[in-house]
């Protein structure tokens, strides 16, 4: 079996929402998200779908709260209207913390529902808070 067989949306990499990321062959700039920067999703985040919202930073003053935010995108090309899909706290010591999101769970604003371009989410945005620690991260990847 070769490895193009094998590939599917399930095997996504990350999107990198708030950190460093590298060069690679899909995203040729190096660069550092921001919080609260919006970030276009390669593989849009269905109902259909599992997926997993990584937090983690190695230390801060105090601790530090990740609030992810997703939207659809609309047929005339904007962002439709943020969602929370999830809010997760990091301890001031650091680490890591991993939560799971299941698609069908999320659903689109009424307002956006007969104007959305597809039943999906296409835009996802990380604010952290109080403030940004260096060496900071979150991403997304299907679960």
């Amino acid at each position: 079996m070769t490895m193009a067989a094998m590939a599917n949306k399930l095997v996504d990499a990350v999107t990198t929402l708030v950190g460093w990321i590298n060069y690679s062959a899909t995203d040729p700039f190096e660069r550092v998200r921001v919080s609260a920067e919006v970030v276009k999703i390669s593989t849009p985040l269905d109902a259909a779908g599992h997926f997993t919202f990584i937090a983690q930073h190695p230390g801060a003053a105090a601790a530090v709260t990740y609030l992810l935010e997703l939207a659809p995108e609309l047929m005339d090309g904007t962002i439709g209207t943020w969602v929370t899909a999830a809010s997760v706290a990091v301890p001031a010591a650091g680490g890591q913390v991993e939560a799971t999101i299941s698609g069908g769970a999320l659903a689109v604003d009424p307002a956006d529902a007969a104007n959305v371009k597809e039943f999906s989410f296409t835009y996802a945005r990380c604010t952290l808070t109080p403030d940004t620690p260096a060496g900071a991260y979150a991403g997304l990847t299907y679960a």
